[in-house]
């Protein structure tokens, strides 16, 4: 099995997305953790414990309901990255899902990101992402994401017709790095079965 962190040191794309990712985390903790913390302090909440609960739900709520509603918190619109669902359906429930990490944005972010890239699937997801049926595209990867989308809809459609079970869609291209098969992504890229490269 190919994991993420196999593909790490020969993927700059992959760790381009990573790092996008990881500024655009840090601006949304920012932008929810200093208010807050000046409205407490103003307010003469100190309690370690009280305090951590209050940020960490508005952390949470911050991130949650701008992706719900535009599909981008402040920090990926910056950056910009943008949630989609895998199956293109709407996203609106599954970004309470994926966002969960943010609760406890101490411990859950690192491991999260750690069991998406050391288990088998796309590198570019969380595996909060792949339990919630999420994926971050980046906006230059809108249209390749969309065009994917309705590719995936007609043949769903077409297979519907014929009463068969989808089979995944496999490139008849070979890997340029070791020869394997490549598997057709979610937004168009491509995947390969033996090495794991991002094409």
């Amino acid at each position: 099995m190919v994991s993420g962190f196999d593909i790490w040191g020969h993927d700059a794309g992959l760790r381009r997305h990573w790092k996008n990712r990881a500024l655009a985390f840090i601006v949304d903790a920012i932008i929810s953790f200093v208010p807050v913390s000046i409205v407490l302090y103003l307010l003469e909440i100190t309690d370690i414990l009280e305090v951590g609960i209050i940020v960490s739900t508005i952390f949470y709520l911050a991130s949650s309901i701008p992706e719900s509603l535009t599909g981008s918190t402040p920090g990926k619109h910056i950056f910009h990255l943008r949630v989609h669902g895998i199956d293109d359906g709407a996203i609106a429930g599954r970004v309470y899902i994926r966002n969960l990490s943010r609760l406890f944005w101490f411990v859950l972010p690192p491991l999260d990101f750690t069991l998406g890239m050391a288990t088998r699937g796309d590198p570019r997801q969380r595996m909060l992402d792949r339990v919630a049926g999420t994926k971050v595209v980046h906006r230059e990867e809108k249209e390749k994401h969309a065009f994917h989308m309705e590719a995936l809809a007609k043949k769903d459609e077409a297979t519907e017709e014929d009463d068969e079970k989808p089979e995944p869609t496999i490139s008849e291209d070979v890997c340029q790095e070791c020869g394997g098969k490549l598997i057709l992504l979610a937004d168009e890229k491509l995947q390969c079965e033996k090495c794991g490269l991002i094409q």
